[in-house]
C-alpha cells in the first residue's frame, strides 16, 4: 500500500477495499514490530494494534490526528457526487461544487473500458469504485493531479 506519510520510522498508509463489508476509511500504522489501525470518523481513534505500548499510541494518534487534519483541508472533506465521460476525459463533480476533467489517458483501465462498464462505479466517501475494472480513484489523488500509480509510467523524450 503506499506511504501517505512517514513519522519517526513509522509507515502511514491507507487500505483501500478493506474487508466485507467495506470498511470506513483508516490508516495502518507500521513499525517497530508493531502495527496499529486508527479510524478517522466520527473522530480520530484506535481501532486495533499489536505491539506498541500506549504511550506510543498515543503519540501515533497525535500523529494521525495532525495529518488527517491537514489532508481535510486540502480536499478530504468532499466527496464526489457524480461522474459522466466523453471520449478523452472523465468529469467528476464533487460536493463542494467544483468539477474535475481528468485525461483518461491518466487511468488505462478506465481509457480501455467500454463505456458501460465505466458507468458502473459506486461512489463513497473516499472516491470512486468500478468492482468490475477493479480500479479505486480517491477524490484527494485527483485534486492533488495524480492519476494511475499502480503502473510504471512512461517517461517521453
Amino acid at each position: 500500500m503506499p506511504v501517505i506519510f512517514r513519522y519517526k520510522g513509522f509507515r502511514f498508509f491507507f487500505y483501500s477495499n478493506e474487508g466485507s463489508p467495506r470498511e470506513p476509511i483508516h490508516v495502518h500504522v507500521r513499525g517497530s514490530g508493531g502495527e496499529a489501525k486508527f479510524w478517522l470518523y466520527p473522530m480520530v481513534h484506535l481501532g486495533s494494534s499489536d505491539g506498541f505500548d500506549a504511550g506510543m499510541l498515543r503519540e501515533l494518534a497525535e500523529a494521525v490526528e495532525q495529518t488527517w487534519r491537514l489532508l481535510k483541508g486540502h480536499g478530504m472533506n468532499t466527496s464526489a457526487k457524480s461522474v459522466r465521460f466523453d471520449d478523452n476525459s472523465m468529469w467528476v463533480e464533487l460536493s463542494d461544487g467544483r468539477t474535475l476533467g481528468i485525461p483518461l489517458v491518466w487511468f488505462p483501465r478506465l481509457l480501455h473500458a467500454m463505456p458501460e462498464q465505466r458507468q458502473k462505479c459506486e461512489l463513497s466517501v473516499n472516491g470512486i469504485h468500478w468492482d468490475e475494472l477493479d480500479e479505486d480513484i480517491s477524490v484527494t489523488g485527483l485534486l492533488a493531479g495524480r492519476g494511475d500509480s499502480t503502473r510504471a509510467t512512461k517517461i517521453a523524450a
